[in-house]
């Protein structure tokens, strides 16, 4: 599948009501932005890799609303969505880490990997997302600045308390 390109929050829209279960990754870039280009030719070729991936890219000087709408900041900048949420987010032209993620969230419960709920070692089963460990979903998808200082005033109110 190619690329398609997105101007406007209102073609987004159309193409994500589309797709409610299916995959979509939104490459934020400017002309401008050299690791963009850097990034480009992996990004083409993972669209071709993964024809059942929604691969959409978004000038951010060209569609301010739809960069405004995930308060994209640096470029390039990856997001994943499954339908209309958001499930993964990747800052900078970091290879790997985006063919990573494609590969993880491009595979479906069709693609051979286990589908189940899972059990834990007591024979219940698995804590979700929705039940337990949202704390963490939540801090992954803090800004990075955010997480230094947070951990950094941890790290004082422990050495506080320890004194």
């Amino acid at each position: 599948m190619s690329v398609s390109h997105v101007d406007s929050a209102t073609q987004l829209d159309g193409i994500l009501s589309k797709s409610k279960d299916k995959l979509s990754v939104i490459d934020f870039h400017a002309t401008w932005c050299g690791p963009c280009h850097m990034i480009a030719p992996t990004y083409e070729a993972l669209a071709k890799q993964y024809p059942s991936v929604n691969f959409l890219k978004c000038d951010v000087d060209q569609a301010k609303d739809v960069a405004a709408r995930y308060r994209v900041t640096a470029m390039p900048t990856f997001v994943f969505l499954k339908g209309t949420n958001e499930v993964e987010r990747i800052r900078g032209a970091n290879k790997p880490a985006l063919e990573s993620a494609v590969r993880r969230h491009a595979a479906g419960p069709s693609s051979g990997a286990f589908s189940g709920q899972g059990h834990t070692l007591g024979g219940g089963p698995s804590s979700t997302g929705s039940e337990g460990g949202g704390g963490v979903v939540a801090f992954q998808r803090l800004d990075p600045q955010v997480k230094v200082f947070l951990c950094l005033l941890g790290g004082y109110i422990l050495l506080w308390w320890l004194k």
